[in-house]
């Protein structure tokens, strides 16, 4: 009986991904190609928001929107693997990471949000078909360890780890 038990732990095992030990250091990583690569910042370039004026005129009855946009009509980091895997080790611990696919404009992508789609599960009040689900893996040394709940359709994304001005980009083609 044990060795049936034996047996099929190691079924489990081959099916579950290998992972390369988390980094070290603080940051961001993405893995690709079996090694973990730090992801930077993407290219912010400034926000807009939208009825503002009413909103301050009504006291905040009425609801603001907000486009946070970025650099460029396409990230430099290109995967082809739809079913990414990232880590994070951060000083802050902040465990909420969300994965949003941008929308693509001419020289810029944007993420649009509301104040009035604004929840404890999406605190950033990002528009609900944007963001994709993601698995949450809190490791035994702090870190995190986040991936796509289904695999991404190609396209430019933003994985947010606090602010989405300090998100990191990249695009699954």
């Amino acid at each position: 009986m044990i060795g049936f038990f034996i047996t099929l732990m190691f079924l489990f095992q081959a099916d579950a991904p290998s992972l390369p030990g988390t980094p070290g250091e603080s940051g961001v990583w993405l893995l690709q190609n079996g090694a973990w690569i730090k992801m930077i910042s993407a290219p912010f370039a400034g926000v807009n928001a939208k009825g503002l004026d009413n909103y301050i005129y009504t006291g905040g009855y009425t609801n603001l929107g907000m486009d946070v946009s970025f650099a460029g009509s396409m990230a430099d980091l290109r995967i082809s693997d739809r079913e990414p895997i990232f880590t994070a080790r951060l000083d802050d611990g902040d465990y909420e990471p969300v994965l949003v696919r941008l929308e693509k404009k001419k020289d810029r992508r944007l993420c649009r949000s509301k104040l009035s789609s604004a929840s404890t599960d999406n605190k950033h009040g990002f528009r609900k078909k944007d963001i994709m689900r993601t698995v949450l893996t809190v490791n035994t040394d702090k870190s995190f360890t986040v991936r796509p709940e289904r695999p991404l359709k190609p396209g430019e994304y933003l994985l947010v780890i606090g602010s989405p001005s300090f998100g990191r980009d990249f695009g699954v083609d």
